[in-house]
């Protein structure tokens, strides 16, 4: 039996903290959030050390457009499902004039049959190949698979686009001649946010800047991924997997791991030439789109441990599945734990104040100024605004990761939910009340525990009490740009007013 370095490695990486919690709990019955308090610290160091390592990475990027023609053949899927025809038509026609190397079909797996009628008499006047399932089997994945199983052997790729992903028509020329490398596999164009129409579009958009900028070029040609569209793939390397993975929401994720356990390489090449993009209009469709995300990434944890990868591959794709267990239930259970002590005076961590202070608050203060120094470097236009949008996003989607992660857990199958596009709303009740409770809770918990820290005889109790104080102070600024976010979050459909992104 081989040795499975990758799953003794994530064993380790999650028993560790029992032992500290244990020697530090106030009680056996709180052993649970003390282990959450420790795994806390335990993934916040981890993942700001590989977030370091990754950005000399980025600073070494160096892919760009080769603007050489490789005689290579393409097929074009645009995929959809019941989405909007008019902006489904512009897709069409930015996908066909772009590639001059082959043909383009329209994927649809929609349900709706007046928008299947409008799409095949498009397709039928624009010589664009209609394909449409009555069943959606496999999903986007199950599309792509039944229409690979089409393809004339002439074709030696493919390229995928969503219905809102418009290539210039220099995309095919840029990059097809980094295929003359064998071993790749899969070359990928990011997927920018150009028409920002609310607050919860321009919070995307900045969380998605730091991802597209920095960790992706940092991750080209080694732990890179496929992010669903905007790419273009061999053929035979998909074949040489089974086609794209169908039992994980997150296709493109899965599939990459996959593929880079077989050697093949993924190139990110950060251009931007998908000149348009949508993002989420309303908190709905963000919290549906990181909802299908963040359970594709929590269902992605079988192919991590049970496939073959290098180390640095699947040390970088952990610090993926990490980032989803902190903005989820470990962020959610850092707050309650303020709660309780603050509020409820519930003692769970024992641990010398002064010892922490020491150790933390560097650490705190060097991430944060590391953090700030990675985003003004001038390749992102990011700066306070789009850090506080950014950390408020987050924040909103606490509740909707932490159930993705208990999804995965439980192994309960959700549906595959496309991210609605170019429809009105605004936010609901359900989405509002977590949201704001947990607001008030905070504020409530600064307030006792400054009655609690005048009570307190005890220096070093009023040193705990002060550092929780302080953690919950510095939350309250990003709860408040969430709540804002939340409210500011109506769209009125393609009429509202849109803002396009200067990605120069």
């Amino acid at each position: 039996m081989k040795f499975n370095y990758q799953l003794f490695s994530f064993l380790i990486f999650f028993i560790s903290p029992i032992a500290a919690a244990y020697f530090t709990s106030s009680s056996l019955y709180v052993i649970p959030l003390v282990y959450m308090f420790w795994l806390l610290l335990l993934v916040s160091i981890t993942s700001v050390v590989i977030f370091q390592l990754q950005m000399f990475g980025a600073d070494r990027y160096t892919m760009k457009l080769l603007h050489e023609c490789k005689d290579e053949r393409v097929v074009s899927f645009i995929l959809s499902y019941n989405e909007d025809v008019k902006m489904l038509k512009k897709t069409i026609i930015a996908v066909k004039k772009a590639n001059i190397y082959g043909e383009t079909w329209l994927l649809d797996d929609s349900t709706d049959e007046k928008i299947v009628s409008d799409l095949r008499e498009i397709c039928d006047k624009m010589g664009v190949k209609f394909v449409h399932r009555s069943n959606r089997r496999g999903f986007k994945a199950g599309a792509i698979n039944d229409a690979m199983s089409q393809i004339d052997d002439s074709y030696g790729y493919i390229a995928v686009f969503d219905s809102d992903q418009r290539p210039t028509p220099r995309f095919f020329n840029g990059i097809m001649s980094y295929f003359e490398r064998r071993n790749v596999a899969v070359v990928q164009i990011p997927q920018t946010y150009t028409a920002i129409s609310t607050s919860i579009s321009e919070s995307a958009f900045f969380q998605q800047e730091v991802f597209l900028r920095k960790i992706m070029r940092a991750r080209n040609g080694r732990s890179a991924f496929i992010l669903g569209s905007g790419f273009v793939a061999r053929i035979s390397a998909i074949r040489s997997v089974g086609g794209f993975y169908e039992k994980n929401v997150t296709e493109d994720l899965a599939t990459s791991i996959m593929l880079q356990s077989l050697g093949w390489e993924i190139l990110y090449l950060d251009s931007t030439d998908i000149w348009y993009g949508k993002p989420p209009e309303t908190v709905s469709a963000y919290l549906t789109q990181q909802g299908r995300w963040s359970l594709g990434g929590f269902q992605a944890l079988g192919l991590l441990l049970g496939l073959k990868l290098r180390p640095s591959v699947f040390a970088e794709y952990m610090a993926g599945w990490l980032y989803w267990i902190w903005v989820g239930p470990i962020r959610l259970a850092s707050i309650i734990m303020l709660i309780l002590f603050l509020d409820f005076r519930l003692i769970t961590v024992i641990i010398y104040p002064i010892f922490f202070i020491f150790f933390y608050f560097p650490y705190f203060i060097y991430s944060m100024l590391f953090y700030y120094y990675t985003v003004s470097d001038g390749l992102m236009n990011y700066g306070a605004r789009g850090f506080f949008l950014h950390q408020g996003a987050e924040l909103l989607l606490m509740f909707t990761a932490t159930s993705s992660f208990i999804s995965a857990l439980l192994k309960r199958r959700k549906p595959f939910k496309v991210t609605p596009k170019g429809k009105a709303g605004t936010y609901s009740f359900t989405q509002a009340l977590p949201m704001i409770s947990l607001e008030l809770l905070t504020t409530t918990t600064i307030s006792m525990g400054f009655i609690w820290l005048r009570e307190s005889t005890s220096r070093i109790m009023e040193i705990a009490i002060g550092v929780n104080i302080f953690f919950a102070m510095y939350l309250i600024p990003f709860m408040i740009v969430a709540s804002v976010i939340l409210f500011t979050s109506t769209y009125k459909g393609e009429s509202d007013e849109i803002r396009l992104i200067n990605l120069n």
